[in-house]
């Protein structure tokens, strides 16, 4: 997934500190549907690192749709499958 540079750009705070806590998060998580991700995802990056909403998820919208605006989130997230998304978020995780 090619990523816009506005995109990047948008990228606020530990972007790589929320790519990192996401990956943890999601690497064993057995059930990936849209809640359990969420559920997972606001535990481990909103109450776990102490990041607003708007800017813990604005790096997993960036490495999975290369944008700074995406279809919803977790249900991307479960259409596009486990191995898929962690991908993604080790790609951009890896670029910065």
């Amino acid at each position: 997934v090619g990523v816009q540079e506005d995109a990047l750009a948008s990228l606020e705070g530990d972007a790589a500190g929320v790519l990192d806590a996401a990956v943890g998060a999601l690497e064993g998580l057995t059930d990936f549907r849209a809640e359990p991700i969420q559920a997972a995802l606001r535990e481990s990056i909103v109450e776990g690192l102490g990041v607003k909403p708007r800017l813990a998820f604005g790096p997993l919208r960036v490495a999975l749709s290369g944008r700074k605006v995406s279809p919803p989130l977790f249900e991307s997230m479960e259409i596009l499958g486990k191995e898929s998304t962690l991908t993604r978020l080790r790609a951009l995780r890896a670029g910065l």
